[in-house]
């Protein structure tokens, strides 16, 4: 994609973010997705739609750039260059994570709307099977969540790569899905994460040149909807929800997929089971509130 094509595709995501954000807010205002935050106040939750729609328009667009391209050879050669023979192939890619992304919005959201916010971690999704007999949301989203990685996974992959590297990937990409959800239960928390390691993608995606130019368009539109959305975040108004938080968490996750070396993508797996292992023996809350900076850092723009 030319420099002017990717501007023009910036702008008409922030503008188009921009102009989403106040009718999503009253969306789910009227239809009474209200729920109370941290400090008891009711705001609208699901505020990460707008993530998805960006995500949405933003493959709309590619369609028809791609469409224009291919009835014009000549803007084909010049727009694209040596990237041209790659575009087909990172077309179908962005595609099918747009489709598993949706499926990620989809079960985060039918979590926020009919999910039990009193069942926590592994074991009490399990704990909640034993006693009821019936299986949680959350657990039917883990599952559907592992489901739409293995696809992921799978369609990245080719000839020469072998299967545990496609596990350590699959289990990156589960694991950073959920936690981004673990991460937002304080107003900006999982937007600061968010933002600190999608910058760190791009620029391991960049300076590394593990991936062209083309594979970092995925992130683009969850990138600036995080940035419209943190404003209404970190000021309590409005939550991002399962649905936003694990979309935000997937994009991620497939964005260091792309973009770090191996060795890197195994030691943030690493990382992501010891995260999760805290958050099941103690409350990530009281662990970052007992240190210092990262207390400083959680509450910074926080109203």
């Amino acid at each position: 994609m030319g420099l002017i094509g990717s501007i023009l595709d910036l702008i008409v995501l922030a503008a188009a973010g921009r102009w989403l954000l106040p009718h999503v807010y009253r969306f789910l205002t009227a239809h009474g997705q209200l729920e109370p935050n941290y400090a008891g106040l009711m705001i609208p939750r699901g505020m990460g739609i707008v993530l998805w729609l960006l995500l949405w328009l933003q493959e709309l667009m590619l369609q028809v750039a791609a469409w224009v391209l291919q009835s014009n050879k000549w803007m084909w050669s010049a727009n694209l260059g040596n990237l041209g023979s790659q575009l087909p192939d990172w077309e179908a890619t962005n595609r099918t994570y747009a489709l598993a992304a949706t499926i990620i919005f989809l079960l985060g959201w039918t979590d926020d709307v009919i999910g039990s916010k009193t069942v926590k971690g592994l074991r009490g999704h399990f704990k909640y099977w034993i006693e009821s007999k019936t299986v949680s949301m959350g657990a039917v989203k883990a599952i559907g969540t592992l489901a739409a990685a293995i696809w992921l996974v799978i369609s990245l992959r080719n000839g020469e790569t072998p299967i545990w590297q496609m596990g350590v990937q699959l289990l990156l990409l589960a694991l950073m899905t959920n936690a981004l959800n673990l991460m937002d239960v304080r107003p900006g928390r999982s937007l600061k994460v968010y933002v600190g390691i999608a910058l760190l993608v791009v620029v391991v995606g960049l300076l590394g040149m593990t991936i062209p130019m083309i594979g970092l368009l995925p992130a683009m539109p969850v990138c600036i909807g995080a940035l419209l959305l943190y404003k209404s975040d970190i000021g309590g108004r409005g939550m991002l929800g399962d649905a936003g938080a694990n979309l935000l968490g997937f994009t991620l996750g497939y964005g260091v997929i792309l973009s770090f070396p191996w060795l890197a993508q195994c030691v943030m797996m690493i990382g992501l089971i010891f995260l999760h292992q805290l958050a099941e023996a103690s409350s990530l809350t009281k662990l970052i509130e007992r240190n210092r900076f990262l207390n400083w850092l959680d509450r910074l723009g926080r109203t």
